[in-house]
């Protein structure tokens, strides 16, 4: 395997490697984004870790720092876990953190987490927020053809990232937490909540929404790459 390190990004909730495009160009390092396989019956986020470094794996990758956006950070426990010292760093951008041993779920209020789980039991072949709420949450500093972009290629979501309990949290080998200031979807006080699950992260700032890749991506590439310097 290549010991050079590789700057391996993972998607959230309805987008998929695609969304990372211009963050990956704006970086001069080697850099690579998947779509995380959670889109499927059964899945879990054990079995999406699982996945993920069987494809590392098969494209030789060794060494990683991974970047987690929202959804993402489910995978966390179970990454950190299956790479051991192949993991360089873990990055969070906006990411949910569930408590230890907790789920998705456990992360969110009681109102949410009763809505979440009717939702999902309403929708057994996956949930696609409306149009409405996808402009409202995710598209709030985006322009319209990016909104439009979201919109339509949002992908409808399954219940296992949602509603499984995730590893218990091992120690991080290195965590930032990147915070949108102006996130419509995990707010700025829910972040806040997340840096607590983490072990004295380092904490960058940027003043976008949520889908921050496509608001600013120069300034993402920036932060991202103060961290491979740490790391280096």
């Amino acid at each position: 395997m290549s010991n050079k390190t590789t700057v391996v990004f993972l998607h959230g909730a309805g987008t998929g490697a695609w969304v990372w495009e211009r963050v990956i160009n704006e970086l001069p390092v080697p850099a690579i984004a998947l779509d995380v396989p959670g889109r499927s019956a059964g899945t879990t986020p054990q079995r999406c870790a699982e996945a993920l470094v069987a494809e590392l794996d098969q494209r030789d990758i060794d060494s990683v720092i991974l970047v987690m956006h929202s959804l993402a950070g489910v995978l966390a426990p179970g990454l950190v876990a299956r790479l051991g010292a192949r993991l360089k760093r873990c990055i969070f951008v906006a990411a949910v953190i569930p408590p230890s041993g907790g789920s998705f779920m456990d992360a969110l209020g009681f109102v949410k987490r009763f809505i979440l789980r009717i939702l999902f039991k309403l929708n057994p072949k996956g949930l696609t927020p409306s149009p409405e709420m996808i402009r409202a949450e995710l598209c709030n500093d985006l322009s319209p053809q990016d909104s439009q972009q979201i919109i339509s290629r949002f992908t409808p979501e399954m219940p296992g990232l949602y509603l499984t309990p995730v590893d218990a949290f091992l120690p991080l080998p290195n965590a930032t937490y990147i915070k949108l200031l102006k996130d419509q979807s995990v707010s700025p006080a829910q972040q806040e909540t997340m840096l607590t699950r983490l072990a004295q992260p380092v904490v960058r700032e940027l003043e976008t929404g949520h889908m921050a890749m496509l608001a600013a991506p120069a300034a993402l590439a920036n932060l991202i790459m103060k961290e491979t310097e740490i790391t280096d």
